[in-house]
C-alpha cells in the first residue's frame, strides 16, 4: 500500500512537471502592477493568470522565451526587464545571436497619453512561427477616478516586431489598440509594412463604422529606434480619433 501511494505520489509530481514546461515552450508574461486576480484568456496564446500566487509561478516559469527570432539556426533569448523609468517602466531585452549583440526593446506606458492618469501596466510576450514577436500592454481601469474626462477603458496594445535580414534590425511591423469609451468599442490596426491602416467602431444598436487609410510615413520604415513618446504622440494617437464619441 505505501508503495502505491508512493507511485501514484511520483506520478503526479512528473505531470505537474510536465504543464510547467509547457508553459516555458511557448508562452511569455511579465506583470508589472499587483492586484488580487487577473485572467488572459486561454486561446490568446499568452500565459494564463488567475490568482496571486498562479501569477508568481507563471511569472518564474514564463518571464523569459528563447526563439530562432534573427536570421541564423542559433536560439536567440529574451527576457522581460523592469526599469526605473516612469515612462519605459520595462524593457524586453533580445540577445541576437545572428548580430552577437544584446538589444532592448521598450515598452512604452502610454496611460498618461491615452488617460492623462498615469498607471502601471502589465507586460506579455510570445512568438508567432518563431520569426514574430508580439508585446501585449495591459492598462487596468483607473477605477477611483471618476469618469469625467471620458477614459478609455479595457485599453490594450499590441506592437508586433521582426528582425530585417537586409538592415540587420529590428523592424516594428503592427500595432494594434483596443479600447472601449463611454459604450462604443474601438479598434485601430496599423499595418507598419504597408502604411495601411483601419480603425472600427462598435456601438449596440448601431451598425459598425469603419474608417481606412494610408500614410507614407508609417510604410516600412518604423524600427524599434523610433518607438518612442514623440512618435506615438504626434503620429499614432490621432488615428481614428474622430471617430471617437465626443
Amino acid at each position: 500500500m505505501k508503495n502505491i501511494r508512493l507511485l501514484l505520489f511520483l506520478v503526479f509530481i512528473v505531470q505537474s512537471c510536465e504543464n510547467s514546461v509547457q508553459k516555458i515552450t511557448t508562452n511569455g508574461a511579465q506583470k508589472t502592477l499587483e492586484a488580487g486576480k487577473r485572467q488572459v484568456q486561454e486561446d490568446s496564446g499568452y500565459v494564463k493568470i488567475e490568482t496571486d500566487e498562479e501569477r508568481i509561478k507563471g511569472e518564474e516559469i514564463a518571464g523569459s522565451l528563447s526563439s530562432k527570432f534573427d536570421d541564423d539556426t542559433i536560439p536567440d533569448h529574451f527576457k522581460i526587464v523592469k526599469n526605473e523609468d516612469e515612462i519605459v517602466q520595462s524593457f524586453l531585452s533580445a540577445n541576437l545571436s545572428a548580430i552577437k549583440k544584446e538589444v532592448n526593446i521598450n515598452i512604452l506606458n502610454n496611460s498618461i497619453l491615452y488617460n492623462r492618469e498615469g498607471v502601471d501596466y502589465w507586460t506579455f510576450f510570445k512568438f508567432i512561427n518563431n520569426k514574430i514577436l508580439e508585446i501585449r500592454v495591459e492598462y487596468p481601469d483607473q477605477k477611483s477616478v471618476p469618469n469625467i474626462s471620458g477614459e478609455r477603458k479595457d485599453l490594450v496594445e499590441r506592437i508586433k516586431y521582426r528582425f530585417n535580414v537586409e538592415n540587420r534590425r529590428i523592424q516594428i511591423i503592427g500595432y494594434d489598440l483596443s479600447y472601449r469609451k463611454d459604450a462604443v468599442f474601438m479598434t485601430k490596426s496599423i499595418n507598419f509594412i504597408t502604411g495601411k491602416y483601419i480603425v472600427i467602431r462598435k456601438e449596440k444598436g448601431n451598425k459598425d463604422v469603419v474608417t481606412d487609410g494610408w500614410s507614407a510615413e508609417f510604410e516600412n520604415a518604423i524600427y524599434i529606434e523610433d518607438w518612442n513618446l514623440p512618435f506615438l504622440r504626434d503620429k499614432i494617437f490621432w488615428v481614428g480619433n474622430d471617430m471617437e464619441p465626443s
